[in-house]
This record gives structure tokens, C-alpha cells and sequence, in this order.
């Protein structure tokens, strides 16, 4: 059975790999990324590790990783992508003094987020991860009960585990302390949601971390609210940014980002008025901001599970966990 499930996972790695072209982009992801120096230690039952790769992330990131720790999860691997905001000097300091924190250099433009979340899932298996929770550093994990780490130590059989997908704007641009902030949350989970899964050497990360090639059932369970869009700002930075980086991998932006590709050329004043649209839980075509609703005013970020008073099962007509 295991020597099977070992065919399948190889079978599988390569057909997700696909042609010449993903394979050019594995080459570059690996080859323009320095490691750090990680635990080489045979793989440890429940050890959860979190990989990341982040660009000028350095008001949300710390408050994400915070999070992921008091999750159970036990080490992060974050690659800095170029960053230029303080960023990658913030992290480099955390990773001295904090042994949890592993960082990458990853001087790769194109945005070739699948190749790069495919090798750093590798190396956290290597150092000894049994499950990864591949995150981006806007998101905020949760399990229903007890911790991200904990629910995935539940799971005999699953190799992976997905996670509804709830986007979330701060009420208050750029909020001074992320942690006790209201933000307007949507009930509804954006599909497809996110995955974490079980380590394998051969394992592989999809696009956006949506999906994963790993041998084992599917589970449900987890769920993550998203701080994708945090200011005026950001949202210009994050839409001019991601559109560049995209172009560079020399495809269709419809194959990933068309609503970057399209909110890139928008003005200051129109990022601004998309901004007084979502920040107060209205929908904007300009970003793909669906806002599908009931949309809640919340303050997700204090929770240490999902949705711990019912109220967004209540908003979506449902009955609240006992």
C-alpha cells in the first residue's frame, strides 16, 4: 500500500508539474532563492510548519505570524521577495533572536508563486514538517475548536485539508493596532478557499495555494479570514505590484490576475473611492471585491477559534456550534 501511495504521489507531482515551461520556472524559483540554514531531523508526527513568501508585507506580517504561533504551528519558512517597506530587515532580526523563524532571500521577479511555495514546502519537509500551512502574510488561520495544529494532528488519512476563504477590510485605514481592529468580514467563503497539507518531498502547491497534489483524502475544517486590502495605499501598491510581477512571467494575466491587470490603472482617486466602497462592506468591480455577504463587523483578530460566538454562522442562517 505505502509503495503505491508512493507511484501516486510521483504521478501525480508530475503531472502538476506539467510542461518544459513550469519546470524552467522550478529552476529559477530554487536557483534565485537563498536558504537559510534549517533542522535536518527526521520528520516529526504533528509538527506543523507554516512557508511564506511575502513582499512588502511589514504592517500585517508580524500580527499573521503571531497568530500561526499561538495556532500550534511550530515553524515558519517565509521567503522575502525584494522587499523594500523593512520588510526583510524586520524579518532577518525576528529570525535571530527567535529560533521558530526561518528566513529566505528569494530574488526571483516573476511572480511564480506556485514554483516558489513548491520548494519551501520541500525544504520544511526536509527539516522535519509533517503537516505545511502554505500562507500569505494577510491571513489569519482558524480550526472550529482547539488550534490550526491541533486539528491537523486529528487527521489519520486526509493529505490535505481545506480552509474557507473569507475576505476582510478594516473599517479604519491602516489601523494602528491590527489585533483589536474592526473589520467588515464576508460570511461567505470565496471559492476555492485554501489548503494546508501533509509533507512529502514530492508534494505540490498550486497557484494561490488553492490546491495541492497529495496522495491521502480531502478534509474540511479549517477556515482563514484575509486581510488582503488594508489602506488606500496598500491596495495601489499591492494591484500595481502584483500586475508587474505577473507580466514578467511572459503569460495571459487572465491566467491569474485580471482584476490586477485592470485595477493598476486606476488613479489615486478612483483607488481611493474603491477604497470608501469595501472598507464600509459595499462590493467594487474595479478590484473583483465580491462582497457577497451577509457582511459582519468584526474584530476576528482577538479570536483564538473561528467564529467563536456564532454570529457568522447566524448571519448565513445557519445554527452556532454548541
Amino acid at each position: 500500500m505505502k509503495a503505491r501511495s508512493e507511484v501516486g504521489q510521483a504521478a501525480w507531482f508530475l503531472r502538476s508539474m506539467g510542461g518544459l515551461s513550469n519546470w524552467t520556472a522550478q529552476v529559477r524559483a530554487i536557483k534565485r532563492m537563498t536558504l537559510p540554514t534549517l533542522p535536518r531531523r527526521r520528520r516529526t508526527m504533528g509538527e506543523v510548519w507554516g512557508v511564506s513568501v511575502v513582499r512588502d508585507e511589514k504592517d500585517v506580517l508580524e500580527a499573521a505570524v503571531k497568530h500561526l504561533f499561538d495556532q500550534g504551528i511550530a515553524h515558519v519558512l517565509i521567503a522575502d521577495n525584494r522587499s523594500t517597506d523593512g520588510t526583510r530587515e524586520h524579518l532577518l532580526e525576528w529570525a535571530a533572536a527567535d529560533a521558530r523563524v526561518h528566513v529566505a532571500l528569494d530574488e526571483e521577479p516573476a511572480h511564480i508563486q506556485s514554483q516558489k511555495m513548491t520548494w519551501l514546502a520541500h525544504c520544511a519537509w526536509r527539516a522535519g514538517a509533517d503537516w505545511i500551512v502554505p500562507f500569505d502574510a494577510d491571513e489569519f488561520w482558524f480550526a472550529p475548536e482547539g488550534s490550526v495544529a491541533e486539528r491537523l494532528r486529528l487527521e489519520r488519512s486526509a493529505g490535505v485539508v481545506h480552509a474557507s476563504f473569507h475576505h476582510m477590510v478594516p473599517v479604519v485605514a491602516a489601523p494602528a493596532d491590527l489585533s483589536v481592529a474592526d473589520f467588515m468580514l464576508d460570511c461567505t467563503s470565496s471559492f476555492p478557499g485554501k489548503v494546508a497539507l501533509r509533507s512529502h518531498p514530492l508534494a505540490w502547491v498550486g497557484p494561490g495555494n488553492h490546491a495541492a497534489a497529495r496522495v491521502g483524502g480531502e478534509s474540511v475544517g479549517l477556515a482563514i479570514a484575509h486581510a488582503q486590502y488594508r489602506s488606500p495605499a496598500q491596495v495601489a501598491r499591492k494591484v500595481r505590484q502584483g500586475t508587474a510581477a505577473a507580466r514578467l512571467t511572459g503569460k495571459d494575466l487572465d491566467w491569474f490576475s485580471p482584476h490586477w491587470a485592470a485595477a493598476s490603472g486606476l488613479s489615486d482617486a478612483e483607488i481611493q473611492d474603491v477604497w470608501d466602497r469595501i472598507s464600509a462592506g459595499l462590493p467594487d468591480d474595479r478590484i473583483q471585491f465580491r462582497a457577497a455577504g451577509p457582511m459582519l463587523r468584526l474584530r476576528p483578530l482577538t479570536w483564538a477559534t473561528w467564529d467563536p460566538d456564532g454570529e457568522i454562522a447566524r448571519a448565513q442562517g445557519g445554527s452556532p456550534r454548541a
